[in-house]
């Protein structure tokens, strides 16, 4: 049984790992306020005017949140089932009563962008909770890397009315509740909470199962580099698109007030300057008399090239992070159902290894959580597994015109075709099974022809 002391001690020691792992100039941190569009700058010679830092704020083109969105709407978890099963396991219903519909795409999401994510699983009065919960939220050590449980772990809570900060340290017995006040050094121990799972109750999700930091941290400097051609561009467009004049054989006025005003008693500090004659603008005409005056423009820049440096940055992005490029630059269309599923192959087959990762963690969760429910059969059950939603484009037409074709060709039964259909729920094929059933003839004729088999062969037949 530990201490007070060794509770407080071990707490402290992960808080201060919490608030490392954070600190401004850290991993976590440089990502988060990229997928917040807080780039760097893009360079800018010292001394540069005002205009060059304001064009170089505009430059920043944050193209990375869509990347780990594109992921996180092709994973949602629809089901949950044992093997040989049809219809969902019991420890579904713990999934749907806290929300993960809807709250699954946190863990999704953190794990993707930063590398790793968890959910945290506790027994409640009205069952199991599961609680998503964001990397830059806990910490957790484990002993091998490999293991599938953490030996301690410390999720940070928020901040009290008092201004206390909270935290939960979790071991395999007991969530220990830490505050750290505004007048304390030292955190203290204020409540303890037995849970007695047996584990440590933070799954983890990791979006590589060895060393990753996520989809988005490799991706910065390409970021960066569209950045810079975006600011060049800019620059181009403000200064050397619009063509720039040229006038010989005029004489150039000096300015020849001495004194700014009548009284002479605010020099001019221009005195004796030559006194611009025209002032260039887009809607002004240069005008003189001088019949030996010569007028000419130079050429504008061509953007073309800084245009092909863009649009390359963007497509590097989109192949290093395995996209298809239509997906950013939005450059095809009229596309087929089966052509635009030939463009997206290459993510499909990374969304498919995301599966089987996460899918993995959420097995994890779903026994923890009938753990907690006193669910033991389902908690020992390693066979069920998580159904993912179909969410690959596809022609509906074709995949219900290969999928008939299964049934009546191969002999697979309807009911197995329905999963396959693109967009279907769970909740879709339980309402058919149901409405099926009901109107089945062969059915109730087969439930008929049963009754009467089951009738004593010396019955006396009924008057009819």
């Amino acid at each position: 049984m530990p201490t007070d002391g060794s509770i407080v001690g071990l707490a402290e020691e992960l808080i201060n790992e919490h608030k490392k792992v954070n600190s401004p100039d850290s991993d976590f941190s440089k990502i988060r306020r990229y997928l917040d569009g807080d780039h760097d700058k893009p360079y800018t010679p010292r001394g540069a005017r005002q205009e060059y830092k304001r064009l170089a704020e505009k430059a920043i083109t944050n193209w990375l949140p869509l990347i780990s969105a594109t992921f996180v709407k092709g994973l949602y978890v629809d089901g949950y089932r044992a093997a040989r099963k049809t219809t969902n396991a019991q420890a579904w219903t713990y999934w749907q009563a806290n929300r993960m519909d809807a709250r699954q795409t946190i863990v999704h999401r953190s794990a993707l962008e930063f590398g790793v994510g968890y959910t945290l699983v506790l027994p409640g009065s009205d069952g199991p909770s599961i609680r998503p919960v964001h990397a830059q939220r806990a910490v957790a050590f484990y002993e091998d890397d490999d293991d599938e449980w953490p030996a301690h772990a410390l999720r940070y809570r928020g901040r009290a009315t008092d201004g206390a900060e909270l935290y939960e340290l979790l071991d395999d017995t007991s969530v220990y509740t830490i505050a750290i006040r505004r007048d304390a050094s030292r955190p203290v121990l204020v409540t303890t909470d037995d849970h007695n799972l047996g584990y440590c109750p933070l799954v983890r999700y990791r979006e590589r199962l060895e060393g990753s930091k996520g989809v988005i941290y490799p991706l910065i400097v390409i970021q960066d580099r569209i950045n810079e051609a975006v600011f060049s561009l800019l620059i181009a467009l403000q200064y050397a698109s619009f063509r720039q004049r040229w006038a010989t054989g005029l004489a150039i006025p000096v300015d020849d007030r001495a004194f700014l005003d009548d009284a002479g008693t605010v020099p001019n500090p221009n005195f004796g300057q030559p006194i611009e004659p025209f002032q260039a603008a887009i809607d002004r005409l240069w005008v003189t008399d001088n019949p030996d005056a010569r007028f000419g423009d130079f050429a504008q820049t061509e953007v073309g090239g800084h245009l092909t440096t863009y649009e390359s940055g963007v497509k590097s992005l989109a192949a290093i992070a395995q996209l298809s490029p239509h997906v950013l630059l939005g450059d095809l269309v009229n596309l087929s159902a089966d052509a635009l599923a030939a463009a997206e192959a290459t993510t499909q087959r990374l969304i498919g290894g995301y599966e089987t990762t996460f899918g993995e963690s959420h097995e994890q969760t779903l026994r923890l959580a009938a753990l907690a429910a006193n669910d033991s059969t389902s908690a020992r059950d390693t066979t069920a597994q998580v159904r993912w939603r179909d969410t690959e484009a596809r022609s509906l037409a074709a995949a219900v015109d290969a999928l008939g074709k299964m049934v009546q060709m191969l002999g697979v039964p309807p009911e197995g075709a329905w999963e396959r259909i693109p967009g279907v729920t769970d909740q879709d094929i339980e309402r058919w099974r149901e409405m099926f059933g009901a109107n089945d003839g062969f059915a109730q004729l087969a439930e008929a022809i049963n009754r009467q088999s089951a009738t004593p062969a010396n019955a006396t037949p009924q008057a009819a």
